[in-house]
């Protein structure tokens, strides 16, 4: 009877031991999370959030929750950096800012589509780097990253492709009517965008999955939005296209000028400074006017979504 009970604890000592290797292999995978494979200088450009729901800010590896915007509805955020990153887990990329709030207590990474350009109407004009006396009226638990970490410059800023249509001094006038211009011009607006991209041949299905993520954009958190849109892409494709590149943004006004400025200057999944390495491709843009009244108001912005794909892409079937 005691060997056997001395044989049983072994067994359970030695079982042990093994969930907790397994355990702590698992949480040491799970500790990298994003990598980063472009950061690009800024200007401590002034932004505000653009949701009311829970919206993360992480530390500069994505491991760790430090604040949540919904917690600053008052706050400015300056970013300071933009950085592309890519999941270990899923391979998709994405674009984050590196934000620091106007009175400099809270600052990581956000993903870029939670903000928006400008100033909050509650905060002041410039960042308060010193003191406390900011109109950042918002609280936070959460502990404050001091430092990006996130390494030099490694983009380029510069483009060496440039369309003749797209400079074009006949360009469209758009409604500024948000309603108006989501009706009738955002097709020529698309237009626009995509005589940025010479040698690249629309395409509907593209199209349809730029449109399909805007309206996504509107109802759901970056997480559920990754999942539905994957579910998409297996719809359109029958299964995950190798190679698909995605760009979003949203500019002031539909001004096709803007546009190209975002895509020279920020983190983009898409490389504009060498165009020349996608001629052949296939290329899909939507895009969708907002005001801040419902029904129809002066726009306060463009939102817009490009993707690009090799024209006969590997198919990754779903399991």
């Amino acid at each position: 009877m005691k060997k056997k009970g001395l044989l049983l604890t072994t067994l359970i000592t030695t079982l042990g031991v093994g969930v907790i290797s397994v355990g702590s292999a698992v949480l040491t995978h799970a500790s990298v999370r994003y990598y980063t494979v472009k950061t690009i200088n800024r200007d401590n450009l002034p932004y505000h959030a653009t949701t009311q729901r829970s919206a993360y800010v992480y530390n500069v590896s994505h491991t760790r929750k430090l604040h949540n915007l919904k917690n600053y509805p008052n706050t400015t955020w300056y970013v300071s950096k933009s950085l592309l990153m890519r999941s270990s887990y899923t391979g998709k990329r994405a674009v984050y800012y590196y934000v620091t709030s106007g009175n400099g207590r809270a600052s990581g990474i956000v993903w870029r589509g939670y903000l928006t350009a400008g100033i909050n109407s509650g905060t002041s004009t410039t960042p308060n780097t010193g003191s406390s006396s900011s109109n950042d009226s918002s609280n936070s638990t959460g502990n404050i990253s001091s430092s990006t970490n996130a390494g030099t410059d490694t983009g380029s800023s510069s483009s060496s492709t440039s369309s003749s249509s797209s400079a074009s001094t006949s360009a469209p006038t758009y409604s500024t009517d948000s309603t108006q211009f989501n009706a009738k011009d955002a097709a020529s607006f698309n237009k626009q965008i995509i005589q940025l991209f010479p040698g690249l041949i629309e395409d509907s299905k593209l199209d349809d999955m730029a449109s399909y993520i805007l309206d996504l954009q509107d109802k759901y958190n970056y997480g559920d939005m990754q999942t539905l849109a994957d579910k998409q892409e297996v719809q359109l494709y029958g299964g995950h296209p190798y190679g698909l590149l995605q760009n979003w943004n949203d500019v002031k006004s539909p001004s096709v000028t803007l546009v190209k400025d975002q895509l020279i200057n920020e983190s983009n999944e898409i490389d504009y400074s060498n165009l020349n390495k996608y001629i052949g491709y296939h290329i899909g843009v939507a895009s969708k006017a907002e005001a801040n009244m419902p029904n129809g108001r002066k726009i306060t912005k463009i939102n817009y979504e490009i993707y690009i794909l090799p024209a006969n892409p590997k198919i990754t079937p779903v399991p």
